[in-house]
């Protein structure tokens, strides 16, 4: 089994780290020839679910992975120590050139990293300890599958979104949120003495598959609010398009950008 490469874009895949360790810091990392993904799975997180896809050209030079699983390695890691070295790297007062290895330390399986500053020559070597994991366990390791959504809309812009929400999830727990497919959204909380509602109009609807939703179909649902409001975080890294999509059990919010799709899943809660 080898891994090694260069790392490209540290600050691109520091702030994807950054993102999604707001959800949760134990993670399974996959690489492929093609691809790098970041799971955080249900299991650890009371049903919140992140699945992060990253094309490997965006990320790593000098690419090389070899491995009896069809070139294919997985292990768990730690999140935070991931962004502490990306973090290291990154504050360099001079640019820096950061190199990845799989290996060994004391019998262990570590992902090692060299960060060569490019003007001064000083060299920092750090190591993250991993948990390997075999093709038959990553195997149990699938994405949800689910059918079309009951509902789904483009998000409007989400650093203004965020301060909204962050706002209402001083007042309840609970994020009322309500899709119509007339290109309208709402989000409420409840009090003991009224409600509080965001409205918004004029957005738009993705096209998924050849199923057209009709207009007048509208779907409401309940999830966690301080939940919701982690995935909002997401608007550091400027996404091209976001989608909410809703289902009766839960809902999806798909990020896209260029060459990086993030999915997260959130549970719907059910009121008795």
């Amino acid at each position: 089994m080898k891994f090694k490469a260069k790392i490209s874009k540290a600050n691109t895949l520091l702030k994807t780290v950054q993102n999604i360790m707001k959800i949760y810091n134990e993670c399974i990392c996959h690489i492929t020839p093609d691809k790098l993904r970041f799971i955080i799975q249900s299991d650890f997180n009371d049903g919140m679910q992140v699945f992060c896809e990253i094309q490997r050209s965006l990320i790593f030079e000098s690419f090389v992975i070899e491995s009896l699983s069809d070139n294919e390695i997985q292990f768990q890691l730690d999140l935070e120590n991931l962004r502490r070295v990306l973090q290291s790297a990154t504050s360099q007062a001079t640019p820096s050139d950061i190199f990845t290895n799989l290996t060994k330390v004391r019998g262990g399986p570590v992902l090692h990293f060299v960060i060569k500053s490019s003007t001064s020559g000083t060299v920092i070597f750090q190591d993250i300890p991993i948990v390997l994991l075999t093709a038959q366990q990553m195997a149990l390791i699938n994405e949800p599958t689910l059918p079309d959504p009951l509902v789904h809309i483009l998000l409007p812009n989400l650093k203004n979104l965020q301060k909204v929400i962050d706002k209402m999830k001083n007042i309840s727990d609970c994020l009322k949120i309500m899709i119509a497919m007339n290109n309208r959204l709402s989000f409420e909380v409840e009090t003991s003495s009224g409600s509080i509602s965001t409205f918004y109009s004029g957005l738009d609807h993705p096209q998924f598959g050849d199923h057209v939703l009709s207009p007048d179909l509208q779907a409401t649902v309940c999830v966690d609010i301080k939940k919701f409001a982690k995935v909002l975080h997401i608007h550091q890294l400027k996404p091209s398009e976001v989608v909410l999509c809703l289902y009766e059990r839960s809902i999806i919010v798909h990020v896209v950008l260029t060459d990086i799709m993030i999915t997260y899943y959130l549970p719907v809660l059910i009121k008795n």
